[in-house]
């Protein structure tokens, strides 16, 4: 008999939900295969087995878990998990310890955090398993109980919370801008979309001119430990902030530099299907070394946002502004602006790397032609 235990998937839950096995429980196992899919506040994961077996499950489909629980057994033949089984307290699938949570199916789930329904709310219901239904009734009784000035946030929302506390108390952070005149930019960007047939848009050139800066400047793409070292990186593996209405994501474009301007902007329209749907893989959500954060709504001029814990800056850019400027002969001439905003860990950084990088960034945009 082997436990197949989950593992650690992220930092910042301490419980994650088993969504759905993705074979029958009693199922034969040939070898390393996926078997279950669990969610985290971020992303969705698959869970392999560990080898070929017999499988029997402990936790059932819909219910919370812990990092390193174990959630399902692989015995080597069926005549050994029948023997468990019948020597066993429980049958299987109630093998939950006493007072366990109640099984919430994945509908239900996402119901009640798109609503902001407790766990204690759902747990109050006192019913073994949780449909949509249920969430639903709880949503018409609030809605027609008296108006209550307390909202709950969501599992993600609380778990943004964390992260942008955690940076608030140990980042001492600093911030500059630059002005960039984007008119060449968005004229390659238009170009290499109708010849690539992707959408290829000013933040995709940004992605790609921070990330052919990080030869230049190592320190904005390195991580502090903490005794007191820094840690460069190999390769720009850039994060992207994004929020598609469904709560914070920062999926990761790795190794953006050796990328062109199509394939990641390819890779941006899938992070924002994924970010829609809420299904990113862990993976996709790892390994960032420097921050790019798009604030490009209509009239938002600069944007000042918060230096991901373990990263040492990130670069914002707003919304393209027109500005009519005169030109050597006196004439007027429209000019498309953006503002760049790097905010960086003083710690590591000092203004005048950070003045730096936001010079070669401009420079970059300003004379794009080495970005498509």
């Amino acid at each position: 008999m082997i436990g197949i235990e989950l593992p650690t998937l992220n930092t910042n839950d301490s419980s994650y939900t088993l969504v759905e096995w993705l074979v029958p429980d009693g199922s034969s196992i040939e070898g390393e295969e996926p078997l279950a899919l669990v969610e985290t506040s971020k992303a969705s994961e698959e869970i392999e087995s560990t080898g070929p077996g017999i499988l029997h499950v402990l936790v059932g489909g819909g219910q919370d878990c812990r990092p390193g629980q174990t959630i399902a057994y692989l015995f080597e033949s069926a005549e050994e998990r029948d023997s468990y089984r019948a020597s066993a307290a429980t049958p299987a699938a109630a093998s939950a310890p006493p007072g366990a949570e109640p099984s919430i199916t994945n509908a239900a789930r996402a119901l009640a955090d798109r609503h902001g329904v407790s766990e204690a709310e759902l747990r109050g219901l006192g019913r073994t398993v949780i449909r949509t239904a249920d969430v639903e009734d709880l949503v018409r009784r609030a809605a027609s109980a008296p108006a209550s000035p307390e909202r709950h946030l969501s599992k993600r929302q609380r778990t943004v919370g964390a992260v942008v506390t955690e940076s608030m108390r140990t980042v001492p952070a600093a911030a500059a801008y630059a002005r960039v005149d984007v008119g060449q930019a968005e004229e390659l960007a238009r170009q290499l979309s109708e010849r690539t047939g992707s959408f290829v848009s000013l933040p995709v050139l940004l992605i790609k001119a921070v990330a052919r800066r990080h030869a230049a400047h190592p320190l904005m793409f390195a991580a502090l430990t903490d005794d007191g070292v820094v840690r460069e990186s190999e390769r720009a593996h850039v994060g992207v902030t994004m929020d598609a209405g469904r709560g914070l994501y920062t999926p990761v474009v790795h190794d953006a530099a050796e990328l062109s301007g199509d394939r990641i902007a390819d890779l941006l329209t899938g992070f924002r299907s994924k970010a829609f749907r809420g299904t990113f893989q862990a993976a996709e959500l790892a390994g960032a070394n420097i921050m790019v954060a798009p604030h490009t709504t209509e009239g938002m001029v600069l944007a000042t946002p918060i230096v991901f814990p373990g990263q040492t800056c990130v670069i914002s850019v707003g919304a393209v502004d027109d500005q009519v400027l005169l030109d050597a002969q006196g004439t007027p001439r429209t000019h498309r602006f953006v503002h760049l905003g790097l905010v960086y860990d003083h710690r590591v950084v000092n203004g005048r790397d950070a003045m730096a990088l936001l010079k070669d960034v401009k420079a970059e945009l300003e004379a794009p032609a080495a970005l498509g």
